[in-house]
């Protein structure tokens, strides 16, 4: 009975997303990018590279790998050598015959001291040239066919050796 009351509506909330906002998200992104264009990608990001003094290596390497030498180290007289197989500790080689066969990258004297080489009275022969592979492909057939050499065979069969005396293994 009386006046109604006026009923007050509620204002919906119509706040608009402020535009800033919006603004400062493009100003960011628009920044990032030309950030990330004009990063410079210096030498630190560059692949790595060898120093001079390691390239010269590397390159002395890759000769040696491709510049090998398959070699046989030679009794320069009769006598008794040192073995390195077969329970002796010496065996007795004449003159010419096979001590050691090996392979090396670095020559004679990069290889063996010429002390060495004189204190075991043998001499450097050099039997083949070539890559690392090579010589040792050459290596192996010396060392599987020195049981068959007419130096092993003129000794005492109990006597007769399975591989040259200094060539401890076979590989």
């Amino acid at each position: 009975m009386g006046a109604d009351k006026p009923k007050l509506e509620k204002a919906e909330n119509q706040s608009q997303t402020p535009i800033l906002l919006p603004l400062m998200g493009a100003f960011v992104l628009i920044l990032a990018i030309v950030l990330f264009a004009k990063a410079s990608f210096t030498e630190e990001n560059k692949a790595p590279e060898l120093s001079p003094k390691e390239e010269e290596k590397l390159q002395k390497r890759l000769r040696e790998i491709d510049d090998s030498e398959q070699y046989a180290l030679i009794a320069k007289s009769n006598g008794w050598y040192p073995c390195l197989h077969s329970g002796r500790t010496t065996v007795f080689l004449k003159a010419g015959e096979v001590w050691k066969y090996g392979v090396t990258s670095k020559g004679q004297f990069g290889r063996y001291a010429a002390k060495f080489l004189l204190s075991n009275n043998v001499l450097y022969d050099l039997q083949f040239k070539g890559t690392v592979s090579e010589c040792l492909k050459q290596e192996q057939i010396k060392l599987f066919n020195y049981r068959y050499l007419p130096e092993n065979l003129a000794r005492p069969p109990a006597d007769r050796l399975s591989r040259p005396p200094y060539n401890s293994i076979m590989r």
